[in-house]
């Protein structure tokens, strides 16, 4: 009987779990990546640990923002090093399989309800300003009243006098908190039948593996615009996170609606 020493094993091992893990991850549609999109934290002190040094580092974010760039990564490698643009409107009549065609004509009826101020990113981004203006306003007055001290503020008599405020202010972000998990909770249900749909015309045709330069140049549009539609439910959450760290950290008065500007960027 041949004995396998330890370090090989271990090598063997991790070969096993790595080819493993690249299966998985080969075979996991966009629709499940979707589903792994983490939901904003419960609470403030959630919120809290979810950050270090201004990044998000809790490890489901992480995990779905690393497998989205490889997605991206992957589509761009297949189109020629670039990332396929989302076109206005594609052709249904492409002279390809039936399933290609068929990935067309569901990105096409996409597309038809996705353009203008109906696109999802516009009206998200319209929904995600209206509710940090709406909590912002409030933030904003309950920082102008508090007595100025450098975080993490050591002033007893300064802590004390601010005690009601900071109350008051938590108490705001706890609801806010509460109002950005409905959302995202509205608009992944919103949303899921869009990445169902893209999901299943995309693994039918082959996941871009299209007879015709035509052809490939839509399945890759396709998958482009189901990233984007994962992207843009995590932005949910991390908007929430950062809003609530920025909140919590102390405002100075200086952001119309009371957040930094690393979060304003993510906003967008």
């Amino acid at each position: 009987m041949m004995l396998i020493s330890s370090s090989n094993l271990r090598r063997t091992l991790a070969i096993v779990l790595c080819f493993t893990a690249m299966a998985v991850h080969a075979a996991t549609p966009l629709s499940e990546l979707y589903s792994a999109v983490p939901r904003p934290p419960a609470d403030v002190p959630e919120a809290l640990t979810w950050v270090s040094d201004g990044e998000i580092v809790h490890g489901k974010f992480v995990a779905v923002a690393a497998a989205l760039a490889a997605e991206r990564a992957k589509i761009a490698t297949l189109n020629g090093g670039t990332m396929p643009s989302i076109p206005i409107t594609v052709a249904t009549s492409v002279p390809n399989s039936v399933e290609v065609q068929a990935a067309a004509r569901s990105f096409a009826d996409y597309l038809a309800h996705a353009q203008g101020d109906a696109a999802p990113k516009a009206v998200l981004g319209k929904r995600k300003r209206w509710l940090q203006a709406a909590f912002g306003r409030n933030q904003m007055e309950i920082s102008k009243s508090m007595a100025p001290c450098d975080m993490p503020c050591t002033d007893v008599a300064v802590i004390e006098a601010n005690k009601r405020l900071i109350s008051r202010r938590d108490y705001e972000l706890k609801t806010e908190i509460r109002a950005w998990n409905a959302m995202f909770d509205d608009w992944k249900t919103k949303q899921f039948g869009v990445l169902i749909a893209g999901d299943a015309r995309i693994e039918a045709a082959g996941g871009g593996a299209a007879a015709t330069v035509q052809g490939h140049s839509i399945i890759a549009s396709y998958q482009a615009a189901m990233l984007d539609e994962i992207e843009l439910l995590l932005s949910i959450t991390k908007l929430c996170v950062l809003r609530a760290e920025a909140i919590v950290k102390g405002l100075d008065g200086s952001e119309p609606d009371a957040i930094s500007g690393a979060t304003k960027k993510a906003a967008k």
